[in-house]
């Protein structure tokens, strides 16, 4: 018995909606789970465990743009690794033996799947996947370090069977955090980093929100500077 699993995977229980038997799900169509939040809030953890979890053909595929722990390989904040395909187009997808062959596609930093860094539409490939009846899990940043949504992430959250949305913990207060802060690199609206460019915040010190507290903080951010650059 295979099944796709949710959040349940955490706790040893698959979700009940998703059961197939024999090769062959009850629905026709495949199951679409979105894993959201800010960076460092366990995206790529969470899928892991997912596809380790998941009992059956599976494949992991990564955005050729993400080369910040090798081109082929998928790794967790926290070192744990997994191989991965690195592909740049819907057509390789698509085409792909591995991926036809599989009943679970798994996907990682979701928002780089978009020009110039993939070719075609990546929502209509996750249909076209679905709807061959195989599992989707993509996780991946909703919003970027302004607080603007992915509209890649956005449109697969709108379509799908189960979103999960995580969170971390804000580097200033230690509150739970939905944004990423850039407090360094240059101005680009998107730029590969991990600590050393990014940092979880809270809506409170999270500059471009309207909870942020500017007088408060602007002290806040100065000392939080100065202890990342010791």
């Amino acid at each position: 018995m295979l099944f796709c699993w949710t959040e349940g995977t955490q706790t040893g229980k698959p979700d009940p909606a998703c059961f197939q038997f024999s090769g062959r799900s009850i629905m026709s169509k495949g199951c679409l789970e979105v894993i959201t939040g800010p960076m460092f809030a366990g995206k790529t953890s969470a899928l892991l465990r997912k596809a380790r979890a998941f009992q059956g053909e599976m494949v992991l595929i990564k955005p050729s743009f993400d080369t910040r722990y090798g081109i082929c390989e998928i790794k967790t904040h926290d070192g744990v690794a997994a191989a991965a395909f690195n592909l740049t187009n819907t057509d390789e997808i698509l085409r792909s033996d591995a991926v036809g062959k599989a009943q679970a596609v798994f996907f990682d930093e979701i928002q780089f799947f978009t020009e110039p860094y993939f070719d075609g539409d990546i929502i209509a490939c996750v249909e076209t996947l679905t709807g061959r009846g195989q599992d989707v899990v993509c996780c991946g940043l909703d919003l970027n370090w302004k607080g603007e949504p992915f509209d890649i992430v956005s449109e697969l959250k709108s379509v799908a069977d189960r979103c999960v949305p995580l969170q971390a913990r804000c580097a200033v207060c230690g509150e739970p955090a939905i944004f990423t802060y850039k407090r360094g690199g240059s101005d680009a609206d998107i730029e590969l980093g991990a600590g050393e460019i990014y940092e979880p915040r809270c809506a409170r010190h999270f500059p471009f929100s309207p909870a942020y507290e500017s007088a408060e903080n602007a002290d806040t951010d100065s000392k939080q500077g100065d202890l990342f650059d010791l």
